[in-house]
Parts: C-alpha cells; structure tokens; sequence
C-alpha cells in the first residue's frame, strides 16, 4: 500500500514545525518464496571421504575442510575453475548415503543442491571395493528424491587412483559393462589424470566437439 506523507513533506519557509500528516492507503501482505535453481555448472555428488573436497582444492583456490573423517563438509562449498576465456563454478556438495532422500545423514537438503547444478561429477574412491555398488546406491537416492535430478547429465570418475589395488583397465571394462559408463581415473594427490577429468567437465558443460 502506499505510505502516508509525514510533517516533513509539509514544511516551507512559512510553516517550519507543521503538525499536518495524512494516513497510508490499506497494504496488501505476501509471503514470497524464492528459489535460485542453478547456483553451479558442476556439482560434486557422492559418499563421504569419495575425495570431493580434495578435487575441489586441487581445481580451483577453494579451501574446503578435509579430513579422514565423514561429513567434513557440513555446506556445499564453491569454486571457480578457468579455461582461457571459459570458466566453470563447481559445488562440491556434502556426502550422501543411503537414505538420504528420507533425511538420513545430512539429509536431503542437500540433494536439493544437486537439483540446482547443471551437470554432475559422481565421485567413486577407486581403492573402495565395492564402489559399483556405492554408484548404485547414489543413483537410487537420486532416483527416490525425484526432482528429475536421476536424468541429469552425469560424469563418472574413479579418485584415489595412486591407492587403487585394482587392474584400472579391468575396473574401466566392469564400470563400461554394467552402467554403459567409462569412468575418468584421478589421482588429487598425485594429479595424475586431473588434467583429462578437467577436460572432460569443461568439454560436457559447453558441448565443445573439440
């Protein structure tokens, strides 16, 4: 509604103290929720201690905690990654578990994050021997918050290559094989492959064919 005048609207140079005022006009009253739906080209999904942070402080200047413990990253922390005359913002978004589409663990507060970037990096530790299974588990939290977040664009990458026990070429096949995915190997300790992943994010983002 629009606001009365004060005393001070009808001061002059005859009237210098007026006692005149007139009432504001009825006000109508909202509740207004807003929602920004895209806050990161790339979001960084999987379980706790995958290597999300550790990507993160390896790409970008972000200085995300890291620590040998689970749920390090209680917000979704951002960084910026740059390319020539090209630049990403990544999200690294806190670890889910199983269940947290009914609010186990951090919650699904925080899939609501994912539900806001524009493509997923789905981080596995590649040193985690059952890390097809974790895949599955993500994607079916995914699926279960709805949201149409299980049909975004995804891009699957295997961290901790420098303690992964495992033939890489066989691990490759496997992931090939049962998701129809190849996934990207990557060492944040050594930078080992951290160069191609980056690639690969900027080359998935802007649809570059070169």
């Amino acid at each position: 509604g629009k606001g009365g005048l004060g005393n001070a609207h009808f001061k002059s140079s005859t009237n210098q103290a007026p006692r005149k005022f007139t009432n504001g006009e009825n006000f109508e009253e909202k509740w207004i929720h807003l929602s920004l739906k895209l806050f990161a080209d790339i979001g960084i999904i999987g379980k706790p201690n995958a290597g999300k942070s550790t990507l993160l402080s390896v790409i970008s200047s972000a200085q995300p905690k890291i620590a040998d413990y689970p749920f390090t990253t209680l917000n979704p922390v951002l960084g910026v990654i740059k390319k020539i005359d090209k630049e990403l913002i990544v999200a690294d978004i806190p670890g889910l578990i199983e269940g947290a589409h009914e609010g186990i663990g951090l919650g699904y507060k925080f899939l609501a994050h994912i539900e806001r970037c524009k493509v997923l990096l789905h981080l596995l530790d590649s040193s985690d021997n059952s890390c097809i299974d974790s895949y599955y588990k993500i994607r079916k939290e995914l699926s279960k918050y709805g949201k149409n977040i299980e049909n975004k664009i995804e891009i699957v990458a295997l961290s901790k290559s420098d303690l992964c026990n495992k033939n890489q070429n066989e691990l490759s096949n496997s992931f090939e094989t049962k998701i129809g995915v190849k996934p990207v190997f990557f060492s944040s300790f050594s930078k080992e492959g951290v160069n191609k992943l980056v690639n690969k994010l900027f080359k998935t983002t802007y649809n570059d064919t070169q």
